[in-house]
């Protein structure tokens, strides 16, 4: 039985340009990292230190040579804001390469990519 949800598991080329990218412009906080040989293996971040969900930044060389039948792709992922057009105008700010604000359904959202060009969505919700 699962009791929480745990991590999901991103592949990527750099971990550690990655993981730079999700603290210093998204606002996450790095929770651990492990190194192999001098080279980063893996960075475990959340939104905040205490969150009951993280995001583990693999490196994707490593992981296809341990784990070949692993499908490597990103996963879909919609994060939620209180104010997308803010977190949007923030992150644009910092160089970061972000879609349009748009309207689904009565939802408001926009996307935006990792420096390895991983995109993410984000949907604005209610206080």
């Amino acid at each position: 039985m699962i009791d929480r949800f745990g991590n999901v598991m991103i592949y990527v080329t750099d971990p550690r340009a990655v993981a730079d990218f999700w603290v210093g412009t998204v606002g996450f906080t790095e929770l651990s990292s492990q190194e192999l040989d001098g080279k980063t293996l893996s960075v475990e971040i959340a939104h905040t230190p205490d969150s009951e969900a993280a995001l583990t930044l693999f490196d994707r060389a490593v992981v296809a040579q341990m784990s070949p039948e692993l499908d490597l792709a990103t996963p879909s992922i919609l994060f939620a804001s209180r104010d997308v057009r803010a977190m949007r105008d923030a992150l644009e700010a910092q160089g970061a390469t972000v879609g349009p604000i748009a309207e689904h359904g009565g939802q408001t959202t926009f996307n935006f990519a990792d420096p390895e060009g991983h995109y993410f969505a984000v949907r604005e919700i209610a206080d």
